[in-house]
């Protein structure tokens, strides 16, 4: 996952997830350089599946994703036989 900013760009690769409290927290995999942490609250999940059901373009996404996924694993494969 890339995550853009200002700040940097940052290239997010899930870690360990686990829930402390009323919060989830998504770490970093270990073998990323930039260690961090998601702090993941309730009402952050209810505003983003609000935004999610007003957008027709992410419910586009959900309804396709398995299309989407298997037609990027598809390039990927092809990109590692085209180098061999």
């Amino acid at each position: 996952m890339k995550v853009r900013s200002k700040l940097a760009d940052v290239e997010f690769a899930f870690g360990a997830i686990e829930r402390k409290g009323n919060t989830l927290v998504i770490s970093s995999h270990p073998s990323q350089a930039m260690k961090s942490k998601v702090y993941i609250k309730p009402d952050d999940v209810l505003s983003f599946l609000g935004q999610l059901f007003r957008s027709p373009s992410a419910l586009l996404f959900v309804i396709g994703f398995p299309v989407f996924y298997f037609r990027a694993r598809g390039e990927r494969g092809a990109g590692k036989k085209s180098r061999r």
